[in-house]
C-alpha cells in the first residue's frame, strides 16, 4: 500500500470512529464524561463488543473509571482497579494493546483476582488499548466480549483508532496539563464524589501510607466486601469502618 493509500485508510477509519461516536445517545450533551461514554458505546457498536470502559490514571498512581458503556462494564473496570491486575493494568504499564481472545488462557494465568471475576460476569474475551501520546499515558480503553474471539488486523486497527480518539477527548477537555499529567480537576469533571477523596485522606493519615496506597486499600476492601466504593467511603467518614494495616476491616 502506498503512503497516500495508508493516509487515506487512516482518515477513513478516523471518520468512521467519529461518526459512530456522534450517533450515540448523550447523557447531558456536554462534558468529558459524556464524550467518553459515547465513545465506549461507539466501540461496542463498531467492533461488535458487549461492553467497553475507559479508565484514567494520574502521575501519582490514582486511578478511576471515567466512563463505561453499561453498568456491567463499569463493574468489571472497577474490579480490575480493586485487585490491581488485569488487561488494562498491563496495557498501561506496557504501553501497547493487550489482546486476550480467550480469557483463562495462558496469558492471564497470573490474574488470579481478575480472571475469576470476569468469568463470573460472563466475559470470554478482553481487549485493552492504552490512551497515550508518545511516552505520556493517560489511561486505557478496554473492550469486553461475552464469547471467546480473536480480533483480525482491521479490528485491531479500529481499536487503536478508538483509543486515539479517546486520548484526544481527554486532551481537548483542557483537563490535561502541559507536562502530560492528568489534571486533578479531571476527577470533578468526571463527576466523582468528594466522599471518596475525603475518606482517602483519612485512610492515608490513619495508616501512614501515600494517597495512591490509601485508595488501593479502599478499592480492595470494596471488592472483597462486594460493596460500592462510595458506600465504603461514607462508612469510613462516619466512623463505621476502619481499614487496618493487614487490609482487613475492623
Amino acid at each position: 500500500m502506498t503512503y497516500d493509500g495508508q493516509s487515506r485508510r487512516d482518515h477513513d477509519v478516523r471518520e468512521w470512529a467519529l461518526s459512530l461516536v456522534a450517533l450515540q445517545p448523550s447523557l447531558d450533551g456536554r462534558g468529558i464524561a459524556d464524550q467518553l461514554q459515547r465513545l465506549c458505546r461507539a466501540s461496542v457498536a463498531g467492533l461488535r463488543m458487549t461492553g467497553a470502559a475507559v479508565t484514567v490514571r494520574s502521575a501519582d498512581g490514582s486511578e478511576a473509571v471515567a466512563a463505561a458503556s453499561d453498568g456491567r462494564s463499569r463493574g468489571l473496570a472497577e474490579v480490575e482497579l480493586g485487585v490491581g491486575e488485569g488487561p488494562a493494568r498491563d496495557a498501561f504499564d506496557l504501553g501497547r494493546p493487550v489482546l486476550v481472545p480467550e480469557l483463562g488462557g495462558s496469558r492471564d494465568d497470573a490474574w488470579h483476582g481478575y480472571s475469576p471475576a470476569a468469568h463470573a460476569a460472563g466475559i470470554g474475551a478482553v481487549f485493552a488499548f492504552p490512551l497515550q501520546v508518545g511516552l505520556s499515558r493517560f489511561g486505557v480503553l478496554t473492550m469486553f466480549c461475552d464469547a471467546s474471539r480473536r480480533l483480525d488486523q482491521r479490528e485491531v486497527f479500529r481499536g487503536l483508532v478508538m483509543s486515539e480518539v479517546a486520548t484526544e477527548m481527554l486532551l481537548d477537555s483542557s483537563a490535561a496539563s502541559v507536562d502530560g499529567e492528568i489534571d486533578p480537576n479531571l476527577k470533578s469533571a468526571l463527576g466523582f464524589r468528594g466522599e471518596i477523596y475525603q475518606a482517602q485522606g483519612m485512610v492515608m493519615v490513619s495508616l501512614g501510607v501515600a494517597l495512591p496506597e490509601a485508595l488501593a486499600r479502599m478499592r480492595a476492601h470494596s471488592y472483597a466486601a462486594e460493596r460500592d466504593l462510595i458506600d465504603v467511603s461514607v462508612d469510613i467518614l462516619e466512623g463505621r469502618l476502619a481499614l487496618t494495616d493487614d487490609r482487613h476491616h475492623a
